[in-house]
């Protein structure tokens, strides 16, 4: 089996299934996405009138830590496929904020100027480019003294999936592939690099706090076949990668063959930069 999905890919990741969604709520947010949401979350000023945007590859999962915080909130939360809102509309039934639910499929936003009070980005599934566009959206759809919110891996996440991805394109003398993994991993932000490009943005107030993060499993294998793998890291390196040669599936299917062979007798621990980001719109 490919490790990307079958489906097609989004503005905020993959356009996931029934199933994938389950997997994602139930595997991948307990170990993964509730500590980019926790970190996000811990940083969200609290007002008495939010109305609030969220948008990741389950931006569902932060809604009820907004509700906790902003319990009178207006929340607008932006999933990357309709399966992802049908699942949230009923784990969130009975939240008393109001919550409305939309599949982001273009930019930009169908919002007004000035909407928001506070735009939570979290872990989007996104190219260099699409960041930068939504993190442009951002800044135009919140209110002045309005909050950013951006959390998301840095630079230096996930390099023993790189280092297959190297040697994939050594096995296949394939220097263009080489290339492009080096460009997709220094494309990832720093903390520098993310703040000046908020700043650029406009942003003021900008800080980017930094945790690393090691997700273990028991062997290689555990991981490969992982929902984490193939519905967030896999995708997410795609979308930094974009598909030079046509050879990105081939690739990633490799990098799950090695990592299942290497580490098929020992513990593997998945490496990761968490960065959060907050900013205010002047």
């Amino acid at each position: 089996m490919s490790a990307l999905p079958a489906a097609g890919h989004g503005i905020l990741g993959p356009v996931y299934e029934d199933a994938d969604v389950e997997a994602l709520a139930n595997e991948v947010v307990p170990i993964y996405l509730s500590f980019f949401n926790a970190l996000a979350l811990e940083r969200l000023i609290l007002a008495p009138q939010a109305v609030v945007m969220t948008c990741g590859p389950l931006a569902s999962s932060i809604v009820d830590g907004v509700c906790d915080r902003l319990p009178s909130a207006i929340i607008q939360a932006y999933e990357p496929s309709q399966a992802a809102i049908r699942a949230a509309m009923e784990r969130t039934s009975s939240l008393p904020a109001t919550v409305d639910f939309e599949v982001l499929t273009a930019l930009p936003i169908k919002k007004t100027d000035s909407t928001f009070t506070h735009a939570l980005l979290v872990h989007p599934l996104a190219g260099a480019a699409v960041s930068l566009q939504l993190m442009h959206e951002a800044f135009r759809l919140l209110v002045p003294a309005g909050q950013l919110l951006y959390a998301l891996p840095l630079r230096g996440s996930y390099p023993e999936i790189a280092d297959m991805l190297r040697e994939y394109s050594l096995k296949h003398d394939n220097p263009k592939f080489a290339e492009a993994v080096e460009i997709a991993s220094q494309s990832r932000p720093t903390p520098e690099t993310l703040t000046e490009e908020l700043e650029r943005l406009g942003f003021i107030d900008v800080a980017v706090d930094v945790e690393l993060m090691s997700v273990p499993f028991d062997t290689g294998r555990d991981f490969a076949s992982h929902a984490l793998f193939q519905l967030i890291v896999a995708p997410g390196l795609g979308a930094l990668l974009g598909e030079p040669g046509g050879v990105l599936a081939s690739a990633l299917d490799y990098a799950k063959f090695a990592v299942s062979k290497y580490w098929s007798e020992g513990s593997f621990d998945l490496t990761v930069n968490i960065g959060c980001a907050t900013a205010r719109k002047p």
